[in-house]
């Protein structure tokens, strides 16, 4: 062995130890690298997953149900806090907390300069919304008088096409809905101008694009873009019916819709329709939802008693069915609206002024009653408007004023016909049940079914008794259950 053999086995064990040490922070530096590696990639990840939940969000059924739940378990605390809100802002008229905004007097009859008679423009009873749908029947149009007394024109209907846009129906209509507008802007400056999209005919497309981002997208950003090149005031929804299956896709909908028409230059309006009978409201309506969204619901009324049902009655009763047909009238959907929402002014009774006839009627239902009455199955059945009702051979001298349901109808024994309609009178009741429940207004199908004279537009806005006592405009004057 030699003399360095000793100093060298030193050092090599020094080296050994050496070597050691610098692995050990090797390798913990390579775990600090590879942490810090796996920090950055999957913050970044999480940041791009975040920014895109709103495009995802919408697609995903789990998702949006869930969301649906969150409405539900706040439903209950925001109608208190809107209360709460509410009865401060009687106090504290500059604060403002709460979207969408809800239309009261002031919004809905801005004070302006106008080209009609102070005394009788903006006459709208007790503050309340006269909602009036045209659809331009036989290509008739409307009159001054007409404009003069209604808050709200809206043009059923516009096309929704297979790819979500919306045009006029045809070229004719358009000229004749444009006509209207201008001479209704004219008449009356404070009037909103709107158009509906959907109905009976035209809500096929509505499923499938509103379940879709997409094609939701388009629809609504086609939707803004009509209203604001024909300088519409808003747009009415009126989807036949959604399913449960569509309501969360709905609330999306409307949402996004209402986000689209705020940007525009003159914010628009936005209202739906919804329908009468329980069931069908209560499958594809999420009211709560709905209502963080739009201005104002229009509740169609007048499909109470339809050419497919067992018995005949009148389309629009305020009180009083039948059997197992207890919710089919007009107090028993407003109830349940205006309970369930804790908003009855943004609230609005759909009214009929026309009239369902049955022919091949038989017997009463109860000894004493001769409003209801079983229908052959193959009996057949049709509308008539009021300004029709004596060209089709109804005599209005000869009906009967029905107590329970506070509505008329004509029964002919001998041609076994029976006709169930609307007139002065019954409007009357139905305008004083929406001043005395706090109701929004009142929407009417259509303006021009009324006649000449325009009897029954006069009767829901002339004449009318207004609350004594000032009630907060979201007071809730029914007995809900709880």
């Amino acid at each position: 062995m030699s003399c360095y053999t000793p100093l060298l086995s030193g050092i090599k064990e020094k080296s050994r130890s050496t070597v050691t040490i610098c692995n050990v922070l090797l390798t913990l530096f390579g775990f600090f690298l590879l942490f810090f590696w796996f920090y950055i990639v999957m913050g970044k990840q999480t940041s791009e997953e975040l920014d895109f939940v709103p495009i995802l969000q919408p697609s995903e059924d789990m998702i949006a149900y869930n969301a649906l739940d969150k409405l539900r378990l706040t439903a209950i605390k925001e109608s208190e806090e809107l209360r709460k809100n509410e009865n401060q802002s009687d106090e504290v008229a500059t604060t403002t907390t709460e979207e969408p905004k809800t239309e009261t007097a002031a919004t809905l009859f801005p004070a302006k300069t106008t080209t009609c008679d102070p005394a009788t423009c903006n006459s709208a009873p007790c503050g309340k919304r006269i909602v009036g749908y045209y659809n331009g029947w036989n290509n008739q149009k409307l009159s001054e008088n007409q404009f003069l007394k209604i808050t709200h024109l809206v043009f059923a209907f516009m096309k929704i096409n297979e790819n979500g846009t919306i045009s006029f129906e045809n070229e004719e209509k358009k000229s004749l809905f444009l006509e209207m507008k201008e001479k209704a802007k004219e008449v009356n400056p404070s009037i909103k101008v709107m158009f509906s999209i959907g109905g009976l005919y035209n809500s096929e497309h509505f499923s499938k694009l509103v379940g879709n981002f997409k094609k939701r997208e388009n629809f609504t950003t086609s939707i803004a873009s009509c209203l604001e090149q024909y300088q519409f005031d808003g747009v009415d929804v009126f989807w036949k019916w959604p399913e449960t299956k569509d309501k969360a896709h709905y609330i999306f909908f409307l949402r996004e819709l209402r986000q689209k028409l705020q940007n525009l230059q003159n914010s628009g309006l936005l209202s739906i329709v919804t329908t009468s009978v329980g069931f069908e409201l209560m499958d594809g309506f999420h009211l709560n939802g709905i209502l963080k969204h739009v201005d104002f619901i229009n509740v169609e009324t007048d499909k109470m008693n339809g050419k497919h049902g067992q018995f005949t009655g009148a389309p629009s009763p305020l009180f009083s069915e039948i059997g197992e047909y207890e919710e089919f009238n007009v107090d028993w959907t407003m109830r349940h609206v205006a309970c369930t929402t804790g908003r009855p002014n943004q609230i609005n009774m759909g009214v009929p002024f026309y009239g369902r006839y049955w022919k091949g009627v038989q017997d009463s239902v109860e000894k004493g009653d001769e409003m209801w009455r079983t229908v052959e199955t193959t009996g057949k059945s049709g509308v008539v408007f009021w300004r029709n009702l004596e060209s089709e051979g109804f005599k209005k001298d000869e009906s009967t004023w029905h107590q329970e349901s506070k509505t008329p109808f004509i029964w002919d024994s001998k041609d076994r016909l029976f006709l169930g309609y609307e007139n002065e009178k019954s409007l009357k009741e139905k305008m004083q049940y929406t001043i005395e429940h706090n109701l929004g207004g009142l929407t009417i199908w259509t303006l021009e079914m009324d006649d000449d004279v325009n009897s029954l537009l006069k009767a829901v806005t002339e004449n009318v008794e207004c609350r004594g006592e000032e009630v907060n405009k979201n007071d809730v004057l029914y007995k809900c259950e709880n």
